[in-house]
């Protein structure tokens, strides 16, 4: 090999290094940073949504969507496992007797997690912004506890206004039934997400089944 040669092997060498060097450097850069925010922000304690975007000439717009888009992550967390745990088990089983078909269950559940994730949000709050080699982001997060305590308040108020309705459609009150049944759901759904949120097992089983056999019970008479 001629000098010449062996000097341009050395120059590529030499810049392959230096990518590498970058990316090892922005990679653990990137880290850090998300190691940061859980350590300030532990799992066990919140729910952690990081948004991000590419940085553009208006870095006010930027820094909305990347909120916007943390926000988005949390909700994600929650509807992706609550959905996974809750649609196929409660529709297939004797939830679904309630419907016509196991797709209207899943329909019906569905607009159900969508609308309580996004109550669910309102607590949330950005707490970082910041902007890192093009890139800006946003940390927002959800404090388990003070949404468990939400959501407990929620389960009880809907499982006692499905016991309010059912009552009623015993009396011959047609719409009463109805609105058991959507009480009964989100009284599930609720308690679903809360499962999610404390990461402990819930024991509402028991009371759960003895709602949906009075609400199938009810239904079968019309």
């Amino acid at each position: 090999m001629t000098v010449i040669n062996q000097e341009k092997s050395v120059k590529i060498c030499v810049k392959c290094l230096l990518v590498l060097l970058i990316l090892l450097v922005s990679t653990a850069s990137a880290e850090s940073l998300y190691d940061k925010i859980y350590t300030e922000y532990p799992r066990e304690s919140y729910l952690v949504g990081i948004g991000e975007i590419s940085k553009t000439n208006n870095i006010f717009k930027d820094k909305r969507v990347a909120e916007v888009m943390a926000r988005v992550e949390i909700a994600r967390q929650i509807k992706i496992r609550v959905k996974e745990e809750t649609l196929d088990i409660a529709c297939e089983g004797s939830t679904g007797k309630i419907f016509g078909t196991s797709l209207e269950c899943k329909n019906e559940f569905v607009m159900i997690i969508e609308q309580s994730v996004d109550e669910m949000l309102v607590g949330s709050r950005i707490v970082s912004h910041g902007e890192k080699e093009g890139i800006v982001y946003a940390v927002a997060v959800l404090l388990r506890g003070k949404t468990g305590e939400n959501l407990n308040r929620n389960i009880q108020d809907s499982i006692n206004k499905t016991k309010e309705s059912l009552e009623k459609a015993k009396k011959g009150d047609k719409e009463a039934l109805s609105e058991a049944q959507e009480e009964y759901m989100k009284a599930v759904t609720y308690d679903k997400e809360k499962e999610l949120i404390d990461g402990v097992k819930s024991h509402s089983s028991e009371l759960f089944e003895d709602l949906e056999k009075e609400i199938v019970k009810l239904r079968d008479r019309e």
